[in-house]
């Protein structure tokens, strides 16, 4: 997903190390709160995580806070990430130190839910100490009141330190389903009005972004019979209801919010909601799932924060993402499938000097009206009288027919979808919600040219 989104926050952090995922998978006793502090408001940080990495091409290591647990596979594709000089976003809120191997502080970056700030020193300081496998030291920035918001840092941690040549195991531990029984607890409200979940459920769904994903279902009647929760929940099957999609991690790329007191009693809300403490192991999923307070949509209010805990086994095969062989043979297939499609197609597949197709050129459905350019932040939007599912087959086939691939699998549903677009250097991510009768799609740009003509 395209990560452009920045400005300066106000961060206020006091306390220190929390808990990591350890090698052995064994979290070991750490010491220390944190919280940070995002335009007023704060967020609780309860884990770390601190490992030798590439800090400006140079040996360094790096230390996480974060509300999340952090996953060892994370914590991987961070050192993988580092070394090509390539941001990595961990799951939000989070804050993140970076020093030499000689312990020189080079400062610190973080993140919450809709802002993300990149690494910056300014008048921060931090020492950093590798004893008995351990990391520990201090960082800290007096409160600047100059610029938009004041920011301050005060971090202290002493945590496990993964080092460069250790090959972490899985986070997850797979088995069978837990002979556990499903619980939810907590508030659900629209509009100020609470719906009492009272069922829930987990389900593996077909992989997201290249990675396994699954699905949970609150409800307030029972659902445990039925063969398509996700889907007929959203519907109102079982009242009141909120679907989330997400990985194995907690970090989530779909929700579906479903309220009687809502007007709009079915639509999509992601980015409004996060996982705080989740865990998928042991045959089982729990957690929390939280709003930071009421989130606005459409004029009106939704809030959640429920914990719970539900069976989960393994990914069954049909689930399982395809091992890297066969998935660079598909991509392989796919590229000589839409290079064909592109050559028939040649004056919407048209590709301007360097091959960089200019944003007006880019293919959307036939009826697409209110269509508006967004050079500056290298967005569009526009109307369609389709509803989402078909507005999504459309626009696919015109995409495909112009050369574009699909990045991992779409998540399509009656109330929203996502669709990912790779073609060259150029990216697209797509959003289609209903709206009006019929559907509103955002897409969120990457190596167009956006030069007016």
């Amino acid at each position: 997903m395209i990560k452009k989104l920045s400005c300066l926050i106000a961060i206020a952090i006091i306390g220190g190390a929390v808990t990591i995922f350890a090698q052995s998978g064994v979290k070991p006793a750490n010491v220390g709160e944190g919280t940070l502090m995002v335009k007023g408001k704060n967020y609780s940080l309860k884990n770390a995580a601190a490992y030798e990495t590439t800090v400006d091409g140079e040996n360094g290591i790096a230390v996480v806070l974060s509300g999340p647990t952090i996953s060892n596979e994370k914590i991987s594709e961070a050192r993988k990430s580092d070394k090509k000089d390539e941001p990595t976003d961990f799951r939000r809120p989070y804050v993140k130190l970076e020093f030499t191997k000689a312990g020189e502080f080079k400062g610190w970056g973080a993140a919450t839910t809709d802002v993300s700030l990149g690494r910056h020193r300014s008048a921060a300081t931090g020492e950093i100490k590798v004893q008995d496998g351990r990391a520990i030291g201090k960082a800290s920035q007096p409160n600047e009141t100059e610029g938009m918001f004041p920011s301050g840092l005060d971090v202290h941690f002493d945590v496990p330190l993964v080092r460069a040549g250790d090959s972490l195991p899985p986070s997850k531990k797979p088995g069978p389903a837990a002979n556990v029984k499903p619980a939810v607890t907590g508030i659900f409200k629209g509009n100020g009005k609470d719906a009492k979940l009272a069922y829930v459920s987990a389900h593996w769904r077909e992989p997201f972004g290249d990675k396994p994903s699954m699905v949970l279902v609150f409800t307030e009647k029972d659902h445990s019979k039925d063969k398509k929760p996700d889907f007929n929940a959203g519907f109102g099957k079982f009242g009141s209801a909120l679907i989330v999609s997400l990985h194995e991690d907690g970090d989530i790329f779909g929700c579906e919010v479903a309220h009687n007191a809502l007007k709009h009693q079915n639509f999509s809300s992601i980015g409004k909601i996060n996982t705080n403490d989740f865990e998928y192991a042991d045959g089982q999923v729990k957690g929390e799932l939280a709003t930071d307070g009421p989130a606005d949509i459409f004029g009106e209010t939704w809030e959640v924060n429920v914990k719970f805990v539900a069976p989960l086994g393994e990914t069954p095969k049909e689930f399982q993402v395809a091992a890297p062989k066969q998935a660079e043979e598909d991509a392989t297939d796919k590229s000589a499938v839409s290079e064909a499609m592109s050559e028939l197609s040649e004056k919407s597949a048209a590709k301007p000097a360097k091959d960089q197709l200019s944003a007006r050129d880019l293919a959307l459905t036939k009826d697409a009206t209110e269509v508006e350019y967004k050079g500056l932040v290298e967005q569009l939007g526009f109307k369609s009288k389709a509803n989402v599912k078909s507005a999504c087959a459309e626009l696919s086939a015109n995409l495909k027919a112009q050369g574009w691939t699909k990045e991992g699998s779409d998540l399509v549903t009656p109330a929203s979808a996502i669709l990912k677009r790779k073609r060259g250097d150029a990216e697209l991510t797509i959003f289609v919600k209903p709206a009006s009768g019929g559907s509103e799609v955002k897409m969120m740009t990457e190596g167009l040219s956006w030069d007016d003509k």
